[in-house]
């Protein structure tokens, strides 16, 4: 044995001799880690399906209204939103409101 004055002594290989632990060490931690942030990120930043409705309020409009295209439905919720002056949700409201007078009305 060696002695070198020190209580630790450094063992240092030459390149190629031995397989490369800590690089498969690496690349797994890495890769452990780009998962991680991916599934993070993804759940932060998960948006519905386009087609699919934003709130109870829509959800009812659309299956009031579903015999109309999207542009039509789009252009009802507009003109009430003039209107009455009021939001989105207040809007659609009315509208199934006046559906429900008329339906009524005749019926």
């Amino acid at each position: 044995m060696k002695e070198t004055g020190s209580i630790i002594d450094i063992v240092t290989t030459s390149p190629g001799s031995g397989f490369p632990w800590a690089w498969v060490v690496a690349v797994v931690v890495s890769l452990a880690v780009g998962w991680a942030i991916h599934f993070a990120l993804s759940e932060f930043f998960r948006t519905r399906p386009a087609g699919q409705p934003r709130s109870p309020t829509e959800r009812q409009f659309r299956n009031v209204f579903a015999m109309m295209d999207e542009g039509r439905r789009q252009s009802l919720v507009r003109y009430h939103m003039e209107k009455h002056e009021c939001d989105r949700e207040e809007a659609m409201r009315r509208a199934m409101d006046e559906r429900r007078r008329d339906a009524d009305r005749w019926s």
